[in-house]
């Protein structure tokens, strides 16, 4: 299958190609719509809502960039983290939307991800003793 790349803008929740494409009736089409909030950026913001909400011991790994609910998302797993071992998790994750920036996260994820975090900590801690 051959494929061709056209490039559009979206008006009025209607796609409209800069310049008019030769396609046939029934053509199946892919729309890719890139990320506007880049991986620095959305991470910066993950590692910022993790410090606020769960500690400054948890930090954001590398994203995937995943698609849910029809939304483009930076997804970080988040983990504990010390001078005194490797990095231990994931204990949770949390979204970034990669369109708007905002942080899908809101106190129950948090809530969850101390539960989970309480099950990394104690054999770390135990074993440091």
């Amino acid at each position: 299958m051959a494929v061709a790349t056209y490039i559009g803008v979206v008006r009025e929740g209607c796609i409209h190609l800069i310049e008019p494409a030769p396609l046939s009736e029934g053509s199946q089409v892919y729309v890719v719509v890139p990320a506007v909030v880049d991986e620095r950026t959305a991470h910066r913001k993950a590692n910022r809502w993790l410090m606020e909400n769960i500690g400054n011991m948890i930090m954001a790994d590398r994203p995937a960039l995943i698609q849910s609910n029809r939304q483009t998302l930076w997804r970080f797993g988040a983990f504990i983290t010390a001078l005194s071992h490797e990095p231990l998790g994931p204990i949770g994750h949390v979204d970034v939307n990669a369109a708007t920036g905002e942080v899908l996260a809101d106190p129950r994820t948090a809530a969850e991800m101390i539960q989970h975090g309480k099950h990394f900590a104690r054999p770390a801690l135990s074993a440091e003793s």
